[in-house]
């Protein structure tokens, strides 16, 4: 059994633009140029994220995840498309929610996406029920082993999905114009790390645009005053991920969750015992901020859709409760 080497995950193709960014440089630098990979709508399909793209000339859909090194294919796209091993590698690691587990691997041999075509790649083959669009069949996930690359717009309240590279632009050029704030990120594997503030106690929380929902470790919640006690009269749900471990949460009415200049208050999120240990931010978070992503600055630039520094109680139905 191999275990597959880290992906580029570049594409072979890019769009070159001008555009005049805000903060660009001044009139005696040399003109700010950006290379755009992806310009494309974004479909919110069962509160994740995802775009169209191509396999092999098809349309086929692609959901965006953070939250994921290595971009994969479904059970179903593979045997709808007859992908096959590749010469190599077989076999390859994954970490869910429930830890590391083994996938079989295909071989994707063109992949396209925005202006970008990918040479062929080994990707891992997942048994996640993930939902087609407009008769669009659903390929796989699209991770960090690409998104990496590049600069990355995720604008959720917009409807937008972008992938740039600038050039010439500096560490001050800003990717819109205010109102927004900037939060410093670090890597810890291939997860983008921020800290937050959970009823007013600092917390690590993962940027996770594959998370249907925010989750809040339990020792998370045990630091921000959340005891047991109010854990045992909180609504029972579930929590599922890539690898399809599900673990038992509690959806629990948090005071507030402070994100830079942001704060969430009242809203209810789940509460479990995750495997990282960290609290994630998922698609109840996206859903409220346009958020631009630069991973080569380590940083990220979030403007709230509404224009306001606080967002008041989540009016999302509750999810069903756990069996």
């Amino acid at each position: 059994m191999r275990i597959l080497p880290p992906l580029s995950g570049r594409f072979g193709l890019v769009a070159t633009l001008l555009l005049a960014l805000a903060g660009c440089a001044d009139p005696g630098q040399q003109a700010c140029k950006v290379e755009t990979a992806a310009n494309l709508r974004l479909l919110p399909i069962d509160r994740r994220v995802a775009v169209e793209a191509s396999l092999a000339g098809q349309p086929v859909i692609l959901y965006i995840d953070t939250g994921t090194f290595i971009s994969s294919v479904t059970q179903g796209a593979a045997d709808r498309f007859d992908l096959r091993p590749g010469p190599d590698t077989h076999y390859m690691p994954l970490i869910g929610i429930g830890g590391t587990t083994f996938a079989s691997v295909v071989r994707v041999r063109k992949l396209g996406l925005g202006h970008g075509i990918a040479s062929p790649q080994d990707l891992p083959v997942i048994d996640l029920p993930l939902k087609a669009s407009s008769g669009i069949p659903v390929l796989g996930l699209f991770g960090t082993d690409f998104l990496q690359n590049y600069d990355v717009d995720l604008d959720v309240p917009g409807g937008h999905f972008g992938l740039y590279q600038p050039v010439g632009c500096g560490d001050g050029v800003k990717p819109f114009d205010p109102p927004f704030f900037e939060l410093p990120f670090r890597f810890e594997g291939s997860e983008i790390v921020v800290t937050v503030r959970l009823n007013g106690v600092s917390v690590d929380a993962i940027l996770d645009s594959g998370a249907t929902r925010t989750t809040i470790g339990r020792l998370d919640a045990a630091r921000a005053g959340v005891t047991d006690a109010d854990l045992a009269a909180d609504q029972a749900v579930s929590v599922g991920g890539i690898d399809r471990t599900v673990v038992k949460a509690r959806l629990h009415q948090f005071r507030s969750l402070e994100v830079g200049d942001e704060r969430l208050d009242n809203f209810r999120f789940d509460v479990a015992g995750l495997e990282s240990g960290k609290t994630i931010l998922g698609f109840d978070f996206l859903r409220h901020n346009r958020v631009f992503i630069s991973y080569a600055r380590r940083r990220l630039f979030i403007q709230p859709a509404s224009g306001d520094a606080v967002i008041r109680a989540d009016p999302v139905t509750p999810p069903a409760r756990a069996p």
